[in-house]
């Protein structure tokens, strides 16, 4: 599989045009935002009191509304959104318990063809008043007569049914080879699958045609740009079903074109493996891939994210997904070659080991312009903070997390929680904070992210480490300059600035002004990138 060459939208389509009548923030910290805007040839050519407006091609009224600069969605999982669209979710209004969502699946299962799987997925057992995922013998007693599969939200844990399991030529003696290795309850399997295991049966399960992956994972472009969102990083190309399929379907779906989107890429796949691809760093304005992902540590939910002391409820506190020594040379190999490292950090052990060969790699060789990433920063020791600053390691974050799981986080952290995914200590720390939502993890519109960062409330109302709040102001930065400085490009968006690139979003109402609860409810008008409107039901450009 080659590199191939990459084909860029052009740029300067929409011509020369005036915004005027409007509340236009050229940056988040835009104290006295301009009435106008003038766009020429995909680039911000000036701005400031409509009075004072150049003569243009075309006027557009914006009536009074108000931009901003275009968001950037960091780190998102949009072929696994899609997925997740056509499963059987479990977060539909009426499913308020595990024995519901068994009961969903029972009726869903009557439908369908002989032998087909039935797969589902947005599966939070914290949402239930069972605290339990759906088990091999649950899932059995509710479907018997076909492969089950189910995918937790977080994409770390999968649930499987007999006939899966069978499928899949997994029994009590099979598992446990190669590195699958599904939880047991006295030997027996319970159908339970975490991290590697997880990500074992995902890839080896049936999966939709090309076509329909493609459909599903278009339709979740075109809704992030609905909402503002003008760029986005797909955080695991590899993570659903494998690097290869995947990497192929999303260059079929980069010839098919028209996406509104400027899209970056982490592949799941170590240095070596990159080589023997053929793959070397990428980057374009519109499509690039210069990143590669390595998971350091699980998660909190399946309590596999790597912790110095023991969770509150288990006796356990995780666990490396990998030896230190082999962190630090995937780090050292992909540093050399040029590549940008996305590291899944979630437990101080695991963000100190990261850190540890970031460190390593840049002893080695200058970074020259190179900043590594770390994703997620969930629980880091306070001396974290300083260190990644004097790193220059990006953070990716995603504030949502805490309205969809902050109520479980003090049953598996005691009195840590409040330290969970930390926001304003890493600004604080002179880190760059890029906002995202790790969808389907976490909410997908970046307002109900900005909304997070601010009131800091789980969906019990109770807060979640209320002194690590942001501003709005500080939230919309992380959206779109963090955002623009993850990706490379703050040299030429992220702001409104003259001479930079005219990614812009007409929204429904004021961020700056308008109540708080309001904020994750807000939508766009109008979205544009490169001058060319992404998103214009109104036919206002």
């Amino acid at each position: 599989m080659a590199n191939g060459a990459v084909r860029s939208r052009s740029v300067g389509s929409a011509g020369r045009y005036l915004l005027t009548c409007g509340t236009i923030y050229r940056h988040a910290w835009d104290d006295r935002p301009a009435e106008a805007m003038l766009v020429d040839n995909g680039r911000i050519s000036w701005s400031g009191a409509r009075g004072e407006a150049p003569a243009a091609d075309r006027v557009i009224d914006l009536g009074g509304g108000t931009v901003l600069p275009g968001m950037t969605d960091a780190h998102v999982h949009l072929l696994a959104v899609g997925q997740a669209r056509q499963q059987v979710s479990a977060i539909a209004p009426d499913i308020r318990s595990r024995d519901d969502y068994l009961q969903r699946l029972t009726s869903t299962s009557q439908g369908m063809p002989a032998g087909a799987w039935l797969f589902g997925g947005d599966v939070n057992e914290q949402l239930w008043p069972e605290k339990r995922m759906p088990d091999r013998a649950a899932l059995d007693a509710a479907v018997p007569d076909r492969p089950v599969l189910l995918r937790r939200f977080c994409g770390h844990v999968a649930m499987l049914n007999s006939a899966a399991l069978q499928a899949l030529n997994l029994n009590a003696e099979s598992a446990g080879t190669a590195g699958v290795e599904l939880d047991r309850d006295g030997g027996a399997l319970t159908g339970i699958a975490r991290e590697r295991a997880a990500e074992f049966v995902f890839r080896a399960a049936p999966r939709p045609p090309d076509r329909q992956i493609a459909r599903a994972t278009r339709q979740v472009i075109n809704d992030l740009s609905r909402l503002g969102v003008t760029a986005a990083v797909d955080a695991a190309v590899g993570f659903t079903f494998g690097f290869e399929p995947e990497w192929n379907f999303w260059q079929l779906l980069h010839e098919e074109g028209d996406l509104p989107l400027r899209l970056g890429f982490m592949a799941q796949i170590d240095p070596a493996t990159a080589k023997a691809l053929s793959l070397a760093p990428v980057r374009d304005p519109w499509w690039q891939l210069c990143t590669l992902k390595i998971f350091v540590d699980g998660i909190i939910g399946a309590r596999t994210a790597a912790m110095s002391r023991r969770y509150h409820d288990t006796d356990g506190s995780g666990y490396l997904m990998h030896e230190p020594a082999e962190i630090r040379k995937f780090v050292q190999a992909g540093h050399d070659q040029g590549w940008q490292i996305a590291a899944h950090a979630i437990g101080d052990l695991a963000i100190d080991a990261i850190m540890d060969a970031i460190a390593a790699a840049q002893s080695g060789r200058s970074r020259n312009g190179l900043r590594h990433r770390i994703e997620h920063f969930g629980l880091p020791d306070p001396s974290a903070f300083r260190r990644a600053a004097d790193l220059g390691v990006l953070v990716a974050t995603q504030p949502s997390f805490i309205s969809r799981m902050g109520d479980s986080w003090p049953i598996a952290l005691g009195d840590r929680h409040h330290r969970c995914f930390p926001a304003l200590s890493l600004i604080e720390a002179g880190l760059c904070l890029a906002g995202s939502s790790d969808a389907p993890t976490g909410e997908l519109s970046p307002w109900a992210g900005i909304q997070s960062f601010v009131t800091r409330r789980a969906a019990s109302g109770q807060p979640s480490g209320p002194h690590e709040a942001l501003s709005v102001r500080q939230a919309i930065h992380a959206y779109t300059s963090g955002g623009a400085i993850a990706m490379g490009h703050d040299a030429w968006r992220g702001t409104l600035h003259t001479g930079m690139a005219a990614d812009f979003a007409l929204l429904d109402r004021d961020p700056l002004s308008c109540s708080v609860d309001d904020l994750a409810s807000i939508t766009a008008r109008l979205t544009v990138a490169d001058g060319r409107a992404m998103h214009d039901p109104d036919g206002i450009l």
